[in-house]
């Protein structure tokens, strides 16, 4: 499994389960409990200031998506380069339509880990290729494009 979808997934579990008050991703810590994987290189190789700064920037999208859908709850939410984002599940009304695209690879082990909920489409494709525009539909409660997992 690629080190990039475990770090994220890591941290935002180790700072749920010390810190649930602040940030709290359930389902990133039912994942990590979930997978066999020796995360003790993860832990030795993230600082804290890694940590920090992979959680702030996951609860600062969830508070962008929820204020959005408060504004528009039926719209489209797109996650480009989703790895094993659990974003969906934080940040969720149960009346959108959320879309997460990353490469067919890692659509293959998302689907394994996390199969597709209700009112989610995974599209396995790349951000470079236009082609997956056409797998978004709903677009006219509006529609939030995040890229946390390409964009740093």
């Amino acid at each position: 499994m690629e080190a990039t979808l475990l770090a994220p997934l890591w941290a935002r579990a180790k700072f749920s389960r010390e810190y649930p008050s602040i940030f709290n991703d359930e389902k990133a810590i039912a994942l990590v409990d979930q997978l066999e994987y020796d995360f003790s290189a993860k832990e030795a190789a993230l600082r804290l200031e890694a940590v920090l700064v992979m959680v702030a920037r996951a609860k600062q999208f969830d508070d962008k998506i929820r204020a959005y859908l408060d504004e528009r709850p039926k719209a489209s939410i797109i996650n480009v380069g989703a790895g094993l984002d659990t974003t969906f599940y934080r940040a969720g009304n149960g009346m959108l339509r959320w879309y997460d695209l990353d490469l067919p690879n890692v659509i293959e082990v998302r689907r394994k880990l996390l199969p597709e909920p209700e009112g989610t489409t995974y599209i396995a494709g790349s951000l470079l290729d236009a082609g997956w525009c056409a797998n978004i539909k709903d677009t006219d409660s509006g529609v939030f494009l995040f890229a946390a997992g390409v964009l740093d």
